[in-house]
């Protein structure tokens, strides 16, 4: 199955919200081998809404649209659906009974604006949102399989674990998943490693793709799951033409694995005077997760001699920095320096400094 997701609502496209819900909802289907080809977003716009279903049911069977289903005058996806599939809108009793539900408790007044909150076109199965009054719906027309979600990304994981999680992957069975393999690397430029890659992989029909999200380097291989056997000696070949620029792979997450194996300690102490803020903001996201009840600190002047494990990355020139890893009397110790020579890329060695510090003590504690 191909995928399209479509959002639906002028804070969008006015760039008042960025438009996070297609990205997270691509990147389940990827995990469980579907291709989504294309987001689109566009306003509140009964015309511009319908045409756009109608491109996306060009490039997609399974069509993911977002937005409009609240109680307002600019709600009207749910309208614009039924036009477009030719089902007519039917009452919901168990819908009202969910928003009375959810509002009357808390105090408030249930309206009768809400009540277009209710109506879903003939034959749609209705989808429980245990984050919000709107209720999600799933519906065939047109060989398409439709779902229909509300806005708010907390309210669409919520109808996605409870409903639709469990029907992707029942429907997603005996399929062939397009599946894609991933090296992240650096110290080269994009251009370098494309060459690498594309010399590696001469004359092979294989989908190809690179990514810069500084200071890596993304190169991606795509093929069917039923290719696997026959790819196996070209993704050694691309592996093998990376091997000494590589970091990780698959999608590994450098700060994530590093607060894993920070975990088990009950004290850290981390001296980064080198890298501006680019560690820290690296970091302090995952760590928050594992170091909640242990005792750690950040400084970019001080070390805490105490600490179970101290962490340290300390400027030597412009071009490179000190880094070490000490755990009571033992320590480890290195110079990184920055493939980065030119002036203006100051912040582009600031980054490197932080990820290759982190690569460094991963390997090392």
């Amino acid at each position: 199955m191909i995928a399209s997701v479509l959002g639906i609502g002028t804070e969008l496209v006015d760039g008042q919200i960025v438009n996070k819900n297609a990205a997270w909802i691509s990147e389940k289907l990827k995990a469980l081998g579907l291709t989504t080809k294309l987001h689109l977003v566009i306003p509140d716009d009964r015309k511009l809404i319908f045409e756009s279903l109608d491109y996306c049911g060009q490039y997609s069977d399974l069509m993911f649209i977002t937005g409009g289903l609240g109680p307002t005058s600019d709600d009207f996806t749910r309208e614009v659906i039924s036009e477009w599939t030719g089902l007519s809108l039917k009452w919901d009793e168990s819908s009202w009974q969910h928003i009375k539900e959810r509002l009357e408790p808390r105090g408030y007044v249930v309206k009768d604006i809400q009540r277009q909150q209710c109506y879903f076109p003939e034959g749609a199965r209705v989808l429980k949102n245990n984050e919000g009054t709107a209720n999600a719906f799933f519906v065939e027309a047109k060989g398409k399989k439709i779902f229909v979600l509300p806005g708010p990304p907390r309210e669409i994981e919520s109808v996605w674990n409870s409903e639709i999680a469990a029907w992707l992957e029942k429907s997603v069975e005996g399929m062939d998943p397009y599946i894609t393999r991933h090296w992240d690397t650096i110290g080269m430029g994009e251009s370098d490693v494309a060459t690498l890659v594309e010399q590696a992989l001469a004359n092979v029909n294989v989908e190809k793709g690179y990514r810069v999200h500084l200071p890596y380097v993304e190169v991606k291989m795509s093929y069917f799951k039923s290719q696997e056997e026959k790819m196996r000696i070209h993704v050694e070949n691309v592996t093998e033409a990376l091997r000494d620029i590589t970091v990780t792979r698959d999608q590994q997450d450098v700060p994530l694995m590093l607060s894993l194996a920070l975990k088990s300690y009950t004290s850290l102490s981390i001296q980064d005077s080198a890298t501006g803020q680019f560690l820290m903001n690296r970091l302090m996201p995952v760590m928050r997760n594992f170091m909640t009840e242990k005792i750690w600190s950040f400084s970019s002047h001080n070390i805490d001699p105490e600490a179970d494990i101290r962490l340290i990355v300390l400027p030597k020139d412009e071009h490179s920095v000190f880094v070490s890893v000490e755990r009571g009397n033992k320590k480890s110790s290195d110079i990184i320096v920055a493939p980065y020579k030119a002036m203006p890329m100051k912040e582009r060695r600031a980054q490197y400094f932080a990820e290759a510090a982190m690569i460094f003590w991963l390997r090392h504690l």
